[in-house]
């Protein structure tokens, strides 16, 4: 029998088992007695009480320091009682252990019965049993019949019987066998049986794969995805990752999940997340997920717009339209409201539709239609529109005819010529076939022609040819002519007629002077900060109409006094009245004014621009840049049609010539300075239809004033104005007071 010892002093604190061992039947009047050591450093020894009353023992016998102890001769009639003590080095002795009794007489081991192995965990199980006496509780175990393991003995006497295992293996078959010890210490033992630990406990939440959204509808979609074991299925959604809303918890375990999520709203986007418990309780929630459900179903048909033919040649022309949502393209056209023709479809889907007619016939008309296909099939067809085709091109250079050389003066004559259609008018001339000048363009379709030839040298041959190029481009070019010049008269007493006297191209520091004269003369001009002048651009000997000095080293926003002198062959000088200008600040950043009164009309194949320069003193020029589509962003936004430098609250007209009939062209006008800043506001459009004989040329009494013409084709690049003639593509066509005085002159 095996017991702890209870503590009954404070003098040391001993745990021991006390077990009684009867030798049976030798031995019968033997109490064999066993205890557990007390571990206390200063451990003197044990002492062994017993008797025959409980808790009344007679003296001790002292065993040392041994755990166990046979006491000898007791009667095998009689109950024992037994307690141990501990006593320490210094004599000082402890309480009584528990008390242990036994009878002498029985012999009979405890009968074991249903025995059994329960509360089995991965760590630890419970072993029950029951006695027919009372006795004590222990059990033997370990993974083999060997066992090598044992419960604590519990030394109280029961009946039921139970001991727990604890620190066991998981998912592992155990032996054991039980044991109980009666009071007269017959012991009982069981026969081996086996119970198996389960497995550890599961903390690990179900591993999600194969997220997915199908069968998306205007309402529904199905989620689907996989686990690696068994677990449940549910669905957490909503139009933001807060969700709101789940579905009916699937409770089946599954490795392979599918759940159907109704009730959402069309051509939205929503976001999901996927969640799965397993059998254990680990739950695993997905990341953030999301879906667009289905639009409604279209079925509307494309909303069409902007229908236009552009582009109109004789054999072809292009058609082009927009719709509200992107689909195909294709025309149907021909010579009546039946058609009978298609354009090659153009399938892919766009807003912006552009389809090309070819094989047309010249100057006929055309009905045609536009079709276009949404993405669902819906179908939109335009109602009926034309154009007609321009007529088949005109190849055939006109005929010159009737050239002469009129009113031949010293430095002035003029020539004439006819052509068999309208067309332009311009000479080529110099002192050699080389010839090296020309005289100003006539843009003008005129079939009676007249140039006027000046600053020529007195006495002189000149070799000349006429040109002219009829609307379609057509030129022709005549043969070598030739006129030589009156002599210089000795009588001219009078001084060149100044005019047009202006400051231009302004700057900070510098700025340029012209003026015109009646007749070639010399060019100077003296400036300074009073009208005393006192500084000179120096002369210029060469005899010219046109002047131009450029005066530099000039002072930031200073205002400066000029006068302009010119001398002709004879020596007769012309000097001017006072002028001022006004050098530009530093750091100028403000653009001039706008252009005044900008029109665009309309001819065949031309459009004729106008407008009135601005009055700032530091006015430049005036940029015109044109596009087909739209009026143009800025000065760089389309085609630029030229540059064009002018005196301020100057007339300009320039005839954009060459272009398509029945083309919408957009034009702005940019006034700006030397310092590079632009205004870009002012706006014109126009669209060519027809013959037009407008503008005007030298012989007209045109627009007076110093007003000044440029024709220009779309395909120049920049043009100057009035006075730089020789910076542009074209012809600028110039009319001046100073021409009209000349010619009263003479």
């Amino acid at each position: 029998m095996q017991t702890s010892l209870i503590k009954r002093s404070a003098l040391m604190i001993i745990g021991m088992i006390l077990l009684l061992n009867w030798k049976t039947p030798a031995m019968a009047a033997d109490a064999f007695l066993s205890w557990d050591a007390n571990t206390e450093n200063d451990l003197g020894g044990y002492k062994v009480y017993y008797g025959t009353s409980s808790g009344s023992y007679g003296a001790p016998v002292d065993v040392g320091n041994q755990t166990s102890f046979t006491v000898n001769g007791l009667s095998s009639s009689q109950t024992y009682y037994f307690a141990v003590s501990a006593y320490n080095t210094s004599g000082a002795e402890s309480g009584y252990s528990n008390e242990v009794s036994k009878s002498f007489g029985d012999t009979t081991a405890p009968t074991l019965s249903a025995i059994a192995a329960g509360s089995i965990t991965s760590a630890g199980a419970t072993i029950s049993w029951s006695t027919n006496e009372a006795a004590t509780s222990q059990v033997e175990y370990g993974v083999t019949t060997s066992y090598g393991s044992s419960s604590a003995l519990n030394s109280t006497l029961v009946t039921g019987h139970s001991r727990v295992l604890s620190g066991l293996n998981p998912s592992t078959t155990y032996h054991y066998r039980v044991i109980s010890r009666d009071a007269a210490g017959n012991t009982g033992t069981s026969g081996d049986r086996t119970f198996t630990t389960s497995a550890a406990p599961d903390t690990t939440a179900p591993a999600i794969s194969g997220i997915g959204a199908s069968n998306i509808t205007t309402t529904a979609a199905t989620i689907s995805w996989t686990t690696n074991e068994s677990s449940d299925t549910q669905i957490q959604y909503g139009t933001t990752t807060s969700y709101g809303s789940s579905t009916t918890l699937n409770t089946t375990l599954t490795t392979n999940h599918s759940q159907q999520v109704t009730g959402l709203l069309p051509a939205t986007l929503y976001h999901y997340r996927v969640r799965s418990r397993d059998g254990a309780g680990n739950l695993a929630t997905s990341g953030d997920r999301t879906f667009t459900t289905a639009a409604p179903p279209d079925t509307t048909a494309p909303t069409l717009s902007n229908i236009a033919a552009s582009n109109i040649a004789s054999t072809s022309a292009v058609i082009t339209w927009s719709t509200n949502e992107t689909a195909t393209s294709q025309v149907e056209y021909g010579t009546t409201t039946s058609y009978g023709s298609s354009s090659a479809l153009g399938a892919t889907p766009v807003t912006s539709h552009s389809r090309t007619l070819s094989g047309l016939s010249p100057a006929t008309t055309y009905n045609y239609r536009v079709i276009s296909q949404d993405g669902a099939g819906n179908i939109s067809v335009s109602g009926n529109r034309t154009f007609t085709t321009s007529a088949t091109p005109d190849t055939t250079a006109p005929v010159l005819s009737g050239i002469a050389a009129g009113n031949v003066a010293s430095t002035s004559v003029v020539i004439s010529w006819s052509t068999n259609e309208a067309a332009t008018a311009q000479v080529e001339y110099g002192p050699t076939t080389a010839y090296g000048s020309l005289s100003t363009l006539n843009t003008t379709l005129l079939a009676a022609h007249s140039a006027s030839l000046t600053n020529l040298q007195p006495a002189t041959t000149y070799n000349y040819r006429v040109i002219s190029r009829d609307a379609a481009g057509n030129t022709a070019t005549s043969g070598n002519n030739s006129f030589t010049t009156a002599a210089q008269s000795s009588s001219d007493t009078t001084g060149p007629v100044l005019s047009a006297i202006d400051a231009r191209d302004m700057t900070t520091e510098g700025v340029t002077i012209t003026w015109g004269t009646d007749e070639p003369a010399t060019s100077e001009v003296e400036y300074g900060l009073t009208v005393g002048y006192g500084n000179s651009s120096g002369v210029n000997a060469t005899l010219s109409n046109s002047h131009s000095r450029t005066l530099s080293g000039l002072q930031p926003n200073t205002v400066y006094h000029y006068r302009v002198k010119s001398a002709d062959a004879l020596g007769n000088l012309s000097v001017s009245a006072d002028h001022s200008f006004t050098t530009n600040p530093l750091g100028d950043t403000v653009p001039p004014a706008d252009v005044e009164h900008f029109t665009a009309v309309p001819g065949t194949q031309t459009v004729t621009l106008s407008w009135v320069n601005p009055s700032d003193s530091d006015f430049v020029g005036v940029r015109i840049v044109y596009r087909t589509d739209r009026f143009p962003n800025g000065i760089e936004d389309g085609e630029i049609l030229g540059n064009f430098s002018g005196r301020i609250n100057e007339s300009i007209t320039v005839i954009h010539a060459g272009l398509q009939d029945n083309v919408t062209y957009y034009y702005s006008a940019s006034s700006y300075d030397n310092n590079g800043n632009y205004q870009q506001t002012a706006h014109a459009s126009a669209t060519p239809f027809g013959f037009s004989t407008g503008g005007s040329n030298a012989n007209d009494g045109g627009s007076g004033g110093g007003g000044g013409c440029a024709m220009i084709s779309p395909s120049s690049g920049t043009a100057s104005g009035p006075g730089h003639s020789a910076d542009m593509i074209g012809l600028i066509l110039v009319l001046s007071l100073a021409a009209l005085r000349k010619g009263i002159k003479k």
